[in-house]
Formats: C-alpha cells, sequence, structure tokens
C-alpha cells in the first residue's frame, strides 16, 4: 500500500518545474482546521482477510500548519481521532497457541466494539494542479488507546501509522473539500502480546476552513 504514496509522488513530479512558486503568507502559521470522516476496512479491492472482521468508522479534527511555501508546499498535520471499531474473529485457529489463549479464544469470538482514541502527527505534502484543486500524499503516526483487546492486539495503549494520498479543492475563498484514500496500520509496537495489529484501507472525506 504504500503504492500510493510513491504514485503520489511521482505526479509532483509531473509538475512542470516552470510553476512558478506560490507566493502567500501562509509559511510559519497555523492556515487551515477541519473535520473529517471516514471509513476502513480489511476487506477491499486490494487485499482481504478471511481469518477474522474489522472496520473502522473515524472521526477526526485536523489541523495544518505550514512549514515552507513553494512549488511543493510541506504542512505538518495534527489530527487527534475518535474512532469506533468493529470486530469478530471467524477462524479460532488463528488466535495463537490454544493452550495459552483457550480461554480468551471464546471471548474473542464473540461480535464487539472497540473505541480508538488517537493523537496523530505528521507531514504533508501538497503541489498544486490548478488555482483550485490540489494535489496531496500524507504519512502520519500517533499514539492511542484502544478500550478492548482481540487476538490480534491487546487492550491500552497503541499506535496509526498512516499513507495516503488525497486531493483538497478550494472553493468560496475560504473552504476546502478533502477527499482521501490510504493505507493505516495498527499495532502496540510489542508493548504487549498479542501484537498483530490490523492493516485496512481507508477512506476520508473532509471540510476545512482556511483561517
Amino acid at each position: 500500500m504504500s503504492k500510493l504514496l510513491f504514485i503520489t509522488l511521482g505526479l509532483f513530479l509531473l509538475v512542470p518545474a516552470t510553476l512558478p512558486a506560490q507566493k502567500d503568507s501562509l509559511q510559519g502559521r497555523f492556515y487551515q482546521i477541519g473535520y473529517n470522516t471516514g471509513y476502513a476496512s480489511v476487506d477491499n479491492f486490494i487485499f482481504k482477510d478471511d481469518d477474522y472482521y474489522y472496520e473502522v468508522y473515524f472521526n477526526k479534527i485536523q489541523v495544518l500548519y505550514r512549514i515552507k511555501s513553494g512549488k511543493i508546499n510541506y504542512d505538518f498535520i495534527f489530527q487527534p481521532e475518535v474512532n469506533r471499531a468493529q470486530h469478530k474473529l471467524f477462524n479460532p485457529w488463528f488466535a495463537g497457541n490454544p493452550d495459552v489463549y483457550s480461554e480468551q479464544r471464546e471471548i474473542w469470538k464473540r461480535f464487539k466494539y472497540i473505541n480508538e482514541y488517537i493523537f496523530n502527527c505528521g507531514v504533508l505534502l501538497k503541489t498544486h494542479l490548478n488555482t483550485s484543486l490540489e494535489l496531496y500524499a500524507l504519512a502520519s503516526l500517533g499514539p492511542g488507546y484502544f478500550d478492548e483487546g482481540t487476538e490480534r492486539m491487546a487492550k491500552g495503549i497503541g499506535f496509526s501509522d498512516n499513507l495516503a494520498t488525497g486531493l483538497h479543492y478550494n472553493f468560496y475563498e475560504k473552504w476546502v473539500l478533502d477527499v482521501r484514500l490510504g493505507y493505516r496500520h495498527v499495532s502496540n509496537a510489542e508493548i504487549k502480546q498479542p501484537n498483530a495489529g490490523y492493516d485496512a484501507l481507508e477512506y476520508n472525506l473532509g471540510l476545512a476552513y482556511r483561517l
């Protein structure tokens, strides 16, 4: 799924080098705040896992800080999230050593909800396709708390890693429509076991306001 990031970076190279640098007063300041909602699943058009079911619905606040303005703009992205996931184990033999997890196996087979509280930070690279449309690539990670455990990830502290490509469409001077496709990996960095984590394809739609 890192191909998404490489594809976007490749598209940046297609933007003519003769394009003038975008002169603006955004550099060195927070300039955009928005809300994104979205959905991710382990079953999608790229990959599928029949051993378990995992879907997550996102609620994200996003704040952008301009590091550098130019032909390619560099932004910090600050992204607190409150997400609601759904999980169910289909294949009980997937859940590790039967002697170690025999009692937990029956619990993991039940359908459950998982609340995720995450603070992601990252870098966003943007380039103008025209006066209204911007193409971007995003990479972010951050810690979080997961209030239920499963056969793939223990309850408690975990980490969310994200790669994405997207478009920002600017309209009515101050408003921005955000459309994004990305890859998301969640695990707990071996703090606890189990730690197989979740890999999912993510879709996002958002609305932002230019400060």
